[in-house]
């Protein structure tokens, strides 16, 4: 974000390209190692990796690298370590990036350092304890998905063994009208024989007795098949209130895990998940209906120097309240998002360039006014504020680009101030 010219910066401007070029080594590592099935990380497994990397190779290879070692001069390391530390915690969910501060806390201490695999360790410690839980969750979710599965066959059986039993019931109902049929025709024979009343009357009795037994059977047999149906019912819908309540906390442990992914921790402001998928509607409302909208960055300034000076656990202190300052002074309308660091990005809807320039112009007089302070010590707390025009041909990069620049022009003015893409245009046209 910062581009002044200053040999220092040009330095540092040198190292952060290192910085990135190792960072990308390491989650390339990473994710082959991922793909290896690789489930023991650790530091000299991702170094002997890294060895085998000629851009590695040649940054230490590079007479400067040797001559900070020589000097026992760790601040590059350090800012490497950082670097290392800040591109992890973009790919992981907000709620690690707590473990990652607290990492770079520890850096203080040269010791750690003098030993790069302490602190690699301890990164691939917090990406493997999240892996971990990735592993954990997918764990559950297969056992659901067993357990429903061995429901259903069970199922299956309990259906299979109800039509047989059912077709048993029609052909046991079936032999006991033929049964019945065959008593009638009897005691019709008797009748038609011409045979003595009471020898008729003795066996037109003993049919009926037959009869009454055959019934008598039959409605035990009904009453077996009634219970055995009823438990197995039961037992049915036992299971399904079983595979139901199991569905219930699985969808709602999905719903805070989609909940925690589109939300920062630390503030509790939208991140960047959820800013990426904002800025789409957002284009949408304005290419469909020509909605003016305007894409507002705000960055904390010197917020490198409240860290080193008080501490990351201020620096953090002073982001939750920037964050609880900016959702009481814009309206609910609007979204803010913690975009990454210190720099947080609002999408002003139904709002010109004009007017989000008085809502700037607001907001950071309202910071700059607002108390940040720590056990009795005053932080002093200023932001710059770069500001865009949504445009009917624009993507979520062009938007964001404009505002970048403009919040560039912002610190380089000398910051606690609100620039906008139009004055980046004024600026360059003074320049050249």
């Amino acid at each position: 974000m910062h581009r002044d010219n200053s040999p220092a910066d040009t330095e540092m401007s040198r190292l952060e390209k290192k910085i990135y070029v190792i960072a990308d080594e390491v989650l390339d590592i990473l994710k082959q190692l991922s793909r290896e099935n690789k489930k023991q990380l650790n530091a000299k497994l991702i170094a002997e990796k890294m060895f085998t990397k000629d851009t590695v190779k040649q940054m230490l290879a590079h007479p400067a690298r040797e001559e900070c070692r020589d000097r026992k001069d760790f601040s590059p390391l350090r800012t490497i370590a950082d670097g290392v530390l800040d591109k992890l915690s973009e790919l992981l969910p907000s709620f690690m990036n707590e473990k990652f501060k607290d990492l770079k806390d520890q850096f203080d201490d040269n010791s750690i350092l003098e030993d790069s695999t302490l602190w690699l360790n301890a990164s691939i410690r917090i990406v493997r304890k999240y892996i971990d839980s990735i592993s954990n969750k997918n764990k559950e979710l297969e056992l659901f998905i067993h357990q429903t599965i061995q429901y259903l066959s069970e199922t299956e059986q309990r259906l299979t063994g109800e039509l047989s039993a059912h077709q048993e019931k029609f052909n046991a109902d079936r032999a006991f009208e033929k049964d019945i049929s065959a008593h009638m025709s009897m005691i019709e024979q008797d009748f038609s024989s011409g045979a003595d009343i009471d020898d008729i009357r003795k066996a037109v009795l003993g049919k009926i007795e037959n009869i009454n037994r055959s019934i008598e059977k039959k409605r035990e047999q009904d009453m077996l098949r009634l219970r055995e149906t009823e438990k197995t019912l039961q037992e049915m819908g036992r299971r399904i209130s079983d595979i139901k309540r199991e569905a219930d906390e699985l969808k709602k442990r999905a719903e805070e895990i989609e909940n925690e992914s589109f939300h920062d921790k630390l503030t509790g402001l939208k991140n960047r998940k959820a800013y990426d998928e904002e800025i789409v509607k957002a284009l949408a409302a304005v290419q469909r209906h020509n909605v003016p909208y305007s894409l507002m960055i705000c960055d904390i300034d010197h917020f490198k120097k409240i860290n080193d000076t008080y501490g990351h656990k201020v620096g953090d202190l002073t982001l939750r309240k920037l964050a609880a300052l900016l959702k009481e002074r814009l309206r609910t309308s609007d979204f803010i998002a913690r975009y990454g660091g210190e720099e947080f990005a609002v999408i002003l809807s139904h709002t010109s360039l004009e007017d989000a320039v008085k809502v700037g112009e607001n907001v950071r007089n309202f910071i700059n006014n607002s108390l940040f302070s720590y056990k009795n010590r005053k932080i002093p707390v200023t932001i710059s504020i770069g500001i865009s025009s949504f445009r009917r041909d624009d993507d979520g990069t062009t938007i964001f680009e404009r505002a970048d620049e403009a919040l560039y022009l912002a610190k380089e003015s000398g910051r606690n101030t609100v620039k906008t893409e139009e004055d980046v245009i004024s600026h360059q046209s003074i320049i050249n």
